[in-house]
Protein backbone atom coordinates (compact mmCIF):
# COMPACT_ATOMS: atom_id res chain seq x y z
CA UNK A 1 0.00 0.00 0.00
CA UNK A 2 1.59 3.78 -0.88
CA UNK A 3 1.52 5.83 1.59
CA UNK A 4 -1.23 8.22 0.07
CA UNK A 5 -3.29 5.28 0.60
CA UNK A 6 -2.38 4.59 3.92
CA UNK A 7 -3.06 8.74 4.63
CA UNK A 8 -6.57 8.51 3.11
CA UNK A 9 -7.25 5.51 5.05
CA UNK A 10 -6.65 6.74 7.92
CA UNK A 11 -8.72 10.09 7.78
CA UNK A 12 -11.75 8.08 6.73
CA UNK A 13 -11.34 6.39 10.13
CA UNK A 14 -14.11 7.43 12.89
CA UNK A 15 -10.93 7.62 15.72
CA UNK A 16 -9.14 10.05 13.20
CA UNK A 17 -11.49 12.66 12.55
CA UNK A 18 -13.73 14.91 14.72
CA UNK A 19 -17.68 14.22 15.55
CA UNK A 20 -18.91 16.50 13.05
CA UNK A 21 -16.46 15.44 10.14
CA UNK A 22 -17.00 11.87 10.83
CA UNK A 23 -21.18 13.08 10.53
CA UNK A 24 -19.84 14.64 7.37
CA UNK A 25 -18.12 11.14 6.18
CA UNK A 26 -21.12 9.32 7.04
CA UNK A 27 -23.88 12.00 4.99
CA UNK A 28 -21.16 11.70 2.23
CA UNK A 29 -20.96 7.44 1.87
CA UNK A 30 -24.86 7.40 2.75
CA UNK A 31 -25.43 9.87 -0.19
CA UNK A 32 -23.89 8.16 -2.47
CA UNK A 33 -25.37 4.49 -1.11
CA UNK A 34 -29.13 5.81 -1.53
CA UNK A 35 -28.40 7.56 -4.84
CA UNK A 36 -27.14 4.39 -6.33
CA UNK A 37 -29.75 2.02 -4.54
CA UNK A 38 -32.60 4.34 -5.96
CA UNK A 39 -30.96 4.27 -9.39
CA UNK A 40 -30.78 0.64 -9.66
CA UNK A 41 -34.05 -0.02 -8.26
CA UNK A 42 -35.34 2.27 -10.95
CA UNK A 43 -33.63 0.34 -13.82
CA UNK A 44 -34.77 -2.49 -12.01
CA UNK A 45 -38.90 -1.78 -12.03
CA UNK A 46 -38.99 0.02 -15.12
CA UNK A 47 -37.12 -3.49 -16.72
CA UNK A 48 -39.84 -5.64 -15.23
CA UNK A 49 -42.72 -3.59 -16.59
CA UNK A 50 -41.13 -3.86 -20.06
CA UNK A 51 -40.73 -7.49 -19.98
CA UNK A 52 -44.07 -7.96 -18.13
CA UNK A 53 -45.69 -6.04 -20.58
CA UNK A 54 -44.00 -6.99 -23.72
CA UNK A 55 -44.62 -11.08 -21.99
CA UNK A 56 -48.78 -10.32 -21.65
CA UNK A 57 -49.29 -8.89 -24.81
CA UNK A 58 -46.95 -10.88 -27.37
CA UNK A 59 -48.19 -13.61 -25.09
CA UNK A 60 -51.79 -12.99 -26.18
CA UNK A 61 -51.46 -11.68 -29.77
CA UNK A 62 -48.49 -13.06 -31.00
CA UNK A 63 -45.89 -10.90 -32.49
CA UNK A 64 -47.81 -10.07 -35.30
CA UNK A 65 -51.10 -9.55 -35.80
CA UNK A 66 -52.66 -10.46 -39.73
CA UNK A 67 -56.22 -9.45 -39.04
CA UNK A 68 -59.03 -8.45 -42.26
CA UNK A 69 -59.30 -4.89 -43.07
CA UNK A 70 -63.00 -3.40 -41.29
CA UNK A 71 -62.78 -6.63 -39.25
CA UNK A 72 -63.96 -8.31 -42.11
CA UNK A 73 -64.10 -12.57 -42.64
CA UNK A 74 -62.54 -14.58 -44.96
CA UNK A 75 -62.49 -18.30 -45.97
CA UNK A 76 -59.65 -20.21 -44.72
CA UNK A 77 -57.30 -21.14 -47.03
CA UNK A 78 -54.59 -23.50 -46.68
CA UNK A 79 -52.87 -21.85 -49.06
CA UNK A 80 -52.87 -18.01 -47.27
CA UNK A 81 -51.34 -20.30 -44.73
CA UNK A 82 -48.41 -22.06 -46.22
CA UNK A 83 -47.77 -18.51 -47.73
CA UNK A 84 -46.99 -17.14 -44.30
CA UNK A 85 -45.22 -19.52 -42.86
CA UNK A 86 -42.92 -19.55 -45.90
CA UNK A 87 -41.85 -15.76 -44.87
CA UNK A 88 -38.25 -15.14 -43.81
CA UNK A 89 -38.32 -14.95 -39.90
CA UNK A 90 -42.33 -16.73 -39.34
CA UNK A 91 -42.27 -19.62 -37.44
CA UNK A 92 -45.68 -20.11 -37.01
CA UNK A 93 -48.94 -18.77 -37.74
CA UNK A 94 -52.51 -20.30 -36.20
CA UNK A 95 -55.67 -18.77 -37.64
CA UNK A 96 -58.55 -17.19 -35.78
CA UNK A 97 -62.05 -15.79 -35.04
CA UNK A 98 -62.45 -12.52 -33.08
CA UNK A 99 -65.51 -10.58 -32.46
CA UNK A 100 -67.68 -9.33 -29.94
CA UNK A 101 -70.33 -11.56 -27.75
CA UNK A 102 -72.29 -10.98 -25.00
CA UNK A 103 -72.49 -13.32 -22.20
CA UNK A 104 -75.28 -13.84 -20.44
CA UNK A 105 -75.60 -16.20 -16.56
CA UNK A 106 -78.62 -16.16 -14.45
CA UNK A 107 -77.78 -13.08 -13.32
CA UNK A 108 -75.64 -11.02 -15.18
CA UNK A 109 -75.15 -9.67 -19.18
CA UNK A 110 -71.19 -8.77 -20.00
CA UNK A 111 -69.77 -8.25 -23.14
CA UNK A 112 -66.59 -9.64 -24.40
CA UNK A 113 -64.71 -10.67 -27.20
CA UNK A 114 -64.82 -14.08 -28.21
CA UNK A 115 -61.22 -14.89 -29.54
CA UNK A 116 -62.26 -18.70 -31.23
CA UNK A 117 -58.47 -20.48 -31.65
CA UNK A 118 -57.52 -23.36 -33.86
CA UNK A 119 -56.14 -25.92 -30.83
CA UNK A 120 -53.47 -27.61 -33.43
CA UNK A 121 -52.09 -24.12 -34.65
CA UNK A 122 -52.53 -22.48 -31.10
CA UNK A 123 -50.13 -19.97 -30.34
CA UNK A 124 -51.51 -18.02 -27.32
CA UNK A 125 -49.73 -18.07 -24.36
CA UNK A 126 -52.24 -18.21 -22.05
CA UNK A 127 -52.15 -21.34 -21.14
CA UNK A 128 -49.18 -20.18 -19.04
CA UNK A 129 -51.48 -18.37 -17.32
CA UNK A 130 -54.05 -20.57 -16.05
CA UNK A 131 -54.63 -19.77 -12.20
CA UNK A 132 -57.90 -22.52 -12.09
CA UNK A 133 -59.59 -25.26 -14.21
CA UNK A 134 -57.19 -26.06 -17.18
CA UNK A 135 -56.60 -24.48 -20.77
CA UNK A 136 -58.97 -26.63 -23.21
CA UNK A 137 -61.01 -25.19 -25.44
CA UNK A 138 -62.58 -28.13 -27.68
CA UNK A 139 -65.91 -29.38 -26.40
CA UNK A 140 -65.53 -32.19 -23.87
CA UNK A 141 -68.08 -34.93 -23.55
CA UNK A 142 -70.45 -33.01 -26.26
CA UNK A 143 -70.35 -29.74 -23.81
CA UNK A 144 -68.39 -26.59 -25.44
CA UNK A 145 -65.39 -25.28 -23.81
CA UNK A 146 -64.31 -21.61 -22.70
CA UNK A 147 -61.37 -19.81 -20.91
CA UNK A 148 -62.29 -16.37 -18.81
CA UNK A 149 -60.39 -13.97 -17.49
CA UNK A 150 -60.21 -13.85 -13.46
CA UNK A 151 -61.71 -10.28 -12.71
CA UNK A 152 -64.45 -11.46 -15.32
CA UNK A 153 -65.34 -14.30 -13.55
CA UNK A 154 -65.06 -12.77 -10.44
CA UNK A 155 -67.21 -9.98 -11.85
CA UNK A 156 -69.99 -12.64 -13.21
CA UNK A 157 -69.31 -14.97 -9.49
CA UNK A 158 -68.28 -17.45 -11.96
CA UNK A 159 -66.26 -20.66 -11.25
CA UNK A 160 -64.94 -23.51 -13.18
CA UNK A 161 -67.43 -25.99 -14.72
CA UNK A 162 -70.34 -23.28 -14.49
CA UNK A 163 -71.96 -22.70 -18.11
CA UNK A 164 -72.44 -19.67 -19.48
CA UNK A 165 -74.49 -18.58 -22.77
CA UNK A 166 -72.83 -16.88 -25.59
CA UNK A 167 -74.44 -14.63 -27.59
CA UNK A 168 -73.08 -13.67 -31.01
CA UNK A 169 -73.55 -10.26 -31.75
CA UNK A 170 -73.51 -9.53 -35.88
CA UNK A 171 -76.26 -7.71 -35.84
CA UNK A 172 -77.89 -5.31 -33.38
CA UNK A 173 -80.83 -4.49 -35.25
CA UNK A 174 -81.69 -8.82 -35.27
CA UNK A 175 -79.90 -9.26 -31.68
CA UNK A 176 -83.01 -11.60 -30.63
CA UNK A 177 -82.32 -14.15 -33.20
CA UNK A 178 -78.30 -13.71 -33.11
CA UNK A 179 -76.91 -17.46 -32.61
CA UNK A 180 -76.81 -18.74 -28.98
CA UNK A 181 -74.06 -21.61 -27.64
CA UNK A 182 -74.16 -22.50 -24.04
CA UNK A 183 -70.35 -23.42 -23.00
CA UNK A 184 -69.06 -24.40 -20.07
CA UNK A 185 -66.08 -23.13 -18.20
CA UNK A 186 -63.01 -24.83 -18.24
CA UNK A 187 -60.69 -22.41 -17.05
CA UNK A 188 -59.69 -19.07 -15.52
CA UNK A 189 -56.54 -17.40 -16.62
CA UNK A 190 -54.97 -14.34 -15.19
CA UNK A 191 -52.45 -11.91 -17.04
CA UNK A 192 -52.35 -9.50 -14.29
CA UNK A 193 -54.30 -7.16 -17.06
CA UNK A 194 -57.21 -6.60 -16.20
CA UNK A 195 -58.35 -3.63 -18.07
CA UNK A 196 -56.92 -5.08 -21.58
CA UNK A 197 -57.20 -8.45 -21.29
CA UNK A 198 -58.72 -10.34 -17.85
CA UNK A 199 -62.01 -8.50 -18.00
CA UNK A 200 -62.57 -8.47 -21.45
CA UNK A 201 -61.36 -11.31 -24.16
CA UNK A 202 -62.48 -15.30 -23.90
CA UNK A 203 -61.00 -18.16 -25.78
CA UNK A 204 -62.86 -21.17 -27.39
CA UNK A 205 -62.20 -23.31 -30.24
CA UNK A 206 -62.38 -21.53 -33.36
CA UNK A 207 -65.03 -24.30 -34.43
CA UNK A 208 -66.81 -22.89 -31.20
CA UNK A 209 -66.33 -19.71 -32.42
CA UNK A 210 -67.48 -20.21 -36.01
CA UNK A 211 -70.66 -21.64 -34.68
CA UNK A 212 -71.57 -18.69 -31.73
CA UNK A 213 -71.13 -15.89 -35.00
CA UNK A 214 -72.74 -18.57 -38.10
CA UNK A 215 -69.17 -17.73 -39.79
CA UNK A 216 -68.68 -21.51 -41.07
CA UNK A 217 -65.32 -21.94 -41.96
CA UNK A 218 -64.26 -18.35 -41.97
CA UNK A 219 -61.73 -16.56 -39.87
CA UNK A 220 -60.75 -13.05 -39.34
CA UNK A 221 -57.09 -13.22 -39.33
CA UNK A 222 -53.97 -15.28 -38.19
CA UNK A 223 -51.15 -14.98 -35.13
CA UNK A 224 -47.77 -14.75 -36.49
CA UNK A 225 -45.02 -15.55 -33.91
CA UNK A 226 -41.16 -14.92 -35.36
CA UNK A 227 -37.55 -16.19 -34.83
CA UNK A 228 -36.72 -12.62 -34.02
CA UNK A 229 -39.12 -10.18 -32.33
CA UNK A 230 -36.34 -7.40 -33.10
CA UNK A 231 -36.88 -7.64 -37.12
CA UNK A 232 -41.48 -8.00 -36.28
CA UNK A 233 -41.33 -4.76 -38.43
CA UNK A 234 -39.65 -6.25 -41.16
CA UNK A 235 -41.84 -9.23 -41.24
CA UNK A 236 -45.20 -7.04 -41.14
CA UNK A 237 -43.49 -5.34 -44.51
CA UNK A 238 -43.32 -8.67 -45.81
CA UNK A 239 -46.65 -10.18 -44.92
CA UNK A 240 -48.35 -6.99 -46.63
CA UNK A 241 -46.62 -7.44 -49.60
CA UNK A 242 -46.31 -11.29 -49.92
CA UNK A 243 -50.03 -12.04 -49.21
CA UNK A 244 -51.73 -8.05 -49.26
CA UNK A 245 -55.43 -7.11 -49.27
CA UNK A 246 -57.69 -7.93 -47.93
CA UNK A 247 -54.86 -8.80 -44.69
CA UNK A 248 -54.17 -5.61 -43.03
CA UNK A 249 -50.86 -7.07 -41.15
CA UNK A 250 -49.54 -4.91 -37.58
CA UNK A 251 -46.90 -5.78 -35.03
CA UNK A 252 -47.51 -6.07 -31.38
CA UNK A 253 -45.98 -2.93 -30.56
CA UNK A 254 -48.01 -0.91 -33.19
CA UNK A 255 -51.57 -2.33 -31.62
CA UNK A 256 -50.56 -1.40 -28.04
CA UNK A 257 -48.41 1.72 -28.85
CA UNK A 258 -49.41 3.76 -26.06
CA UNK A 259 -48.89 1.03 -23.49
CA UNK A 260 -44.74 1.05 -25.12
CA UNK A 261 -44.86 4.97 -25.25
CA UNK A 262 -45.76 5.17 -21.69
CA UNK A 263 -43.11 2.65 -20.85
CA UNK A 264 -40.66 4.44 -22.79
CA UNK A 265 -41.59 7.95 -21.77
CA UNK A 266 -40.77 6.42 -18.08
CA UNK A 267 -37.75 5.19 -19.06
CA UNK A 268 -36.45 8.35 -20.20
CA UNK A 269 -37.85 10.71 -17.10
CA UNK A 270 -38.02 8.77 -14.28
CA UNK A 271 -33.66 7.98 -14.60
CA UNK A 272 -33.19 11.39 -14.73
CA UNK A 273 -35.04 12.16 -12.05
CA UNK A 274 -33.81 9.42 -9.64
CA UNK A 275 -30.56 10.34 -11.11
CA UNK A 276 -30.30 13.68 -9.28
CA UNK A 277 -29.69 12.11 -5.85
CA UNK A 278 -26.07 10.93 -7.40
CA UNK A 279 -25.43 14.48 -8.75
CA UNK A 280 -26.50 15.98 -5.16
CA UNK A 281 -23.97 12.88 -3.24
CA UNK A 282 -21.33 14.57 -5.77
CA UNK A 283 -22.05 17.64 -3.67
CA UNK A 284 -21.39 15.90 -0.69
CA UNK A 285 -18.39 14.41 -1.24
CA UNK A 286 -16.80 18.33 -2.43
CA UNK A 287 -18.16 19.31 0.89
CA UNK A 288 -16.84 16.69 2.95
CA UNK A 289 -13.28 17.23 1.56
CA UNK A 290 -13.28 20.61 1.40
CA UNK A 291 -13.44 19.82 5.20
CA UNK A 292 -11.23 17.69 5.27
CA UNK A 293 -9.12 20.19 3.78
CA UNK A 294 -9.75 22.74 6.14
CA UNK A 295 -9.20 20.47 9.35
CA UNK A 296 -6.18 18.93 8.24
CA UNK A 297 -4.44 22.09 6.87
CA UNK A 298 -1.32 21.67 9.21
CA UNK A 299 -1.16 18.15 8.50
CA UNK A 300 -0.82 18.68 4.73
CA UNK A 301 1.61 21.72 5.69
CA UNK A 302 3.51 19.29 7.30
CA UNK A 303 3.54 16.79 5.18
CA UNK A 304 4.80 19.22 2.15
CA UNK A 305 7.32 20.32 4.47
CA UNK A 306 8.86 17.23 5.12
CA UNK A 307 9.29 16.80 1.94
CA UNK A 308 5.58 15.34 -0.27
CA UNK A 309 4.85 16.80 -3.38
CA UNK A 310 1.50 18.49 -4.28
CA UNK A 311 1.29 15.74 -6.33
CA UNK A 312 1.00 13.10 -3.37
CA UNK A 313 -1.41 15.58 -1.03
CA UNK A 314 -3.28 15.58 -4.66
CA UNK A 315 -3.57 11.76 -4.35
CA UNK A 316 -4.38 11.86 -1.16
CA UNK A 317 -7.61 13.63 -1.32
CA UNK A 318 -8.85 11.71 -4.82
CA UNK A 319 -8.02 8.42 -2.88
CA UNK A 320 -10.54 9.34 -0.50
CA UNK A 321 -12.77 10.73 -2.53
CA UNK A 322 -12.45 7.30 -4.44
CA UNK A 323 -13.16 5.13 -1.04
CA UNK A 324 -16.29 7.17 -0.22
CA UNK A 325 -17.59 6.41 -3.89
CA UNK A 326 -16.60 2.90 -4.11
CA UNK A 327 -18.16 1.90 -0.15
CA UNK A 328 -20.92 4.17 -1.47
CA UNK A 329 -21.71 2.62 -4.28
CA UNK A 330 -21.01 -1.19 -2.88
CA UNK A 331 -23.58 -0.43 0.28
CA UNK A 332 -26.12 0.83 -2.44
CA UNK A 333 -26.34 -1.94 -4.60
CA UNK A 334 -26.35 -4.17 -1.36
CA UNK A 335 -29.28 -2.15 -0.58
CA UNK A 336 -31.17 -2.36 -4.32
CA UNK A 337 -30.11 -6.26 -4.55
CA UNK A 338 -31.68 -6.81 -1.18
CA UNK A 339 -35.05 -4.69 -2.11
CA UNK A 340 -35.08 -6.09 -5.14
CA UNK A 341 -34.74 -10.00 -4.50
CA UNK A 342 -37.41 -9.74 -1.48
CA UNK A 343 -40.06 -8.20 -3.85
CA UNK A 344 -38.97 -10.35 -6.36
CA UNK A 345 -39.49 -13.72 -3.98
CA UNK A 346 -42.28 -12.24 -1.78
CA UNK A 347 -43.98 -9.50 -4.13
CA UNK A 348 -44.83 -7.54 -0.61
CA UNK A 349 -45.46 -4.31 -2.90
CA UNK A 350 -49.04 -4.64 -5.21
CA UNK A 351 -50.42 -2.14 -7.54
CA UNK A 352 -53.50 -1.43 -8.76
CA UNK A 353 -54.49 -3.54 -12.08
CA UNK A 354 -56.78 -0.99 -13.64
CA UNK A 355 -53.42 1.42 -13.33
CA UNK A 356 -50.44 -0.39 -13.71
CA UNK A 357 -51.71 -3.73 -15.82
CA UNK A 358 -50.18 -5.88 -13.58
CA UNK A 359 -50.46 -6.90 -9.44
CA UNK A 360 -47.34 -6.28 -8.48
CA UNK A 361 -44.45 -4.09 -8.70
CA UNK A 362 -42.16 -6.10 -11.32
CA UNK A 363 -38.67 -6.86 -10.84
CA UNK A 364 -35.68 -8.12 -13.14
CA UNK A 365 -32.49 -8.56 -11.58
CA UNK A 366 -29.81 -7.59 -14.19
CA UNK A 367 -25.30 -7.73 -13.72
CA UNK A 368 -25.19 -4.87 -16.15
CA UNK A 369 -27.19 -2.53 -14.34
CA UNK A 370 -26.07 -3.42 -11.21
CA UNK A 371 -22.84 -2.95 -12.73
CA UNK A 372 -22.93 0.28 -14.23
CA UNK A 373 -25.07 2.30 -11.86
CA UNK A 374 -22.43 1.60 -9.17
CA UNK A 375 -19.26 2.06 -11.16
CA UNK A 376 -21.02 5.47 -12.29
CA UNK A 377 -21.87 6.11 -8.44
CA UNK A 378 -17.65 5.40 -8.23
CA UNK A 379 -16.53 7.69 -11.31
CA UNK A 380 -18.52 10.38 -10.30
CA UNK A 381 -17.20 10.39 -6.49
CA UNK A 382 -13.91 9.99 -7.91
CA UNK A 383 -14.00 13.12 -10.52
CA UNK A 384 -15.89 15.07 -7.71
CA UNK A 385 -12.63 14.76 -5.27
CA UNK A 386 -10.08 16.58 -7.47
CA UNK A 387 -11.63 19.77 -6.85
CA UNK A 388 -10.81 19.44 -3.21
CA UNK A 389 -7.51 17.79 -4.13
CA UNK A 390 -6.37 20.61 -6.04
CA UNK A 391 -6.88 22.99 -3.23
CA UNK A 392 -5.15 21.10 -1.09
CA UNK A 393 -2.01 21.10 -3.26
CA UNK A 394 -1.85 24.64 -3.53
CA UNK A 395 -2.05 25.53 0.15
CA UNK A 396 1.52 27.11 1.31
CA UNK A 397 3.34 24.92 3.78
CA UNK A 398 4.56 27.50 6.18
CA UNK A 399 1.00 29.34 6.18
CA UNK A 400 -0.52 25.68 6.71
CA UNK A 401 1.69 25.18 9.65
CA UNK A 402 0.09 28.23 11.46
CA UNK A 403 -2.90 27.79 10.23
CA UNK A 404 -5.39 27.66 13.39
Amino acid sequence: MSFESFIALRYLRKRNLSRFLSFMTAVAIGSVAIGTAALIITFTILDGFERELRTNLIGFSAHVHVGVFRNDVVEEKAETQAELESIPNVRHAGPFLEREAMVITRDDIEGVRVKGLDSLRDLSRIRDRIVDGEYALNPIEGKHSIVIGKRLADKLNLGVGDRMLLLGVTDFANIYNAPKLQCTIRGIYETGMAEYLDDIYVFTALPTAQRVFGFSSRINGYDVLCHDVDRVEETVDAIQHRIGYPFDPRSVFALYHHLFVWIDLQQELIPIVVGSLILISVFNVIATLLLFVIEKTQYIGILLAMGASRRHVRKIFVMQGLSIGVLGSLIGAAIAFAFAFAQQELQFFSLPQDVYFMTTVPIHLSVEVFAGVALAGVVLAFLSSFIPAALAARLNPIRSIRFH
